[in-house]
């Protein structure tokens, strides 16, 4: 296999920026020296901010935020699936009062998104209400039935 330095066609600069003696020149010298120092320095400038040491930015209002759990986005979850579920019948009460009861558990939590909470709470409340118009829609047809069977 023939190198680069043999091949007549390739001039220095395709050739990869070497010089004649096959050393790198200032240019790669400067990116090499840019690119080499202590691994947080360089994972920092490269990726951003990493490591507190390293950053000279001061923590911003949603660095200090506390750590969000998932109860608010299990709670709407619940009450959406309620929801959906009281449209076809009275069966969607169950998830909806329990999305209902989460929600209302989240809010008093801080760590809780406060939307997530209250739309939990409302949508478990519209799921309550469809299904219990289901119920006053469906007992009254039962006691048809059992008034017209012999």
């Amino acid at each position: 296999m023939t190198s680069t330095r043999e091949n007549p066609a390739v001039s220095d600069e395709e050739a990869g920026g070497r010089a004649h003696g096959g050393q790198p020149t200032e240019e790669q010298k400067l990116l090499h020296a840019a690119a080499s120092g202590p691994m947080s320095v360089v994972a920092s400038d490269t990726f951003g901010w990493i490591d507190p040491e390293v950053a000279h930015r001061p923590l911003t209002r949603r660095d200090l935020r506390p750590h969000i759990t998932h109860l608010g986005l299990v709670a709407v979850t619940l009450s959406a699936i309620g929801l959906i579920v009281s449209w076809f019948g009275p069966w969607g009460f169950a998830p909806g009062f329990i999305g209902l009861v989460l929600g209302v558990i989240a809010l008093f939590r801080k760590s809780e998104r406060r939307r997530w909470c209250w739309s939990s709470i409302v949508l478990g409340a519209v799921s309550i209400l469809f299904s219990a118009y289901w119920l006053t829609w469906i007992l009254p047809r039962f006691a048809m039935l059992e008034a017209l069977t012999p």
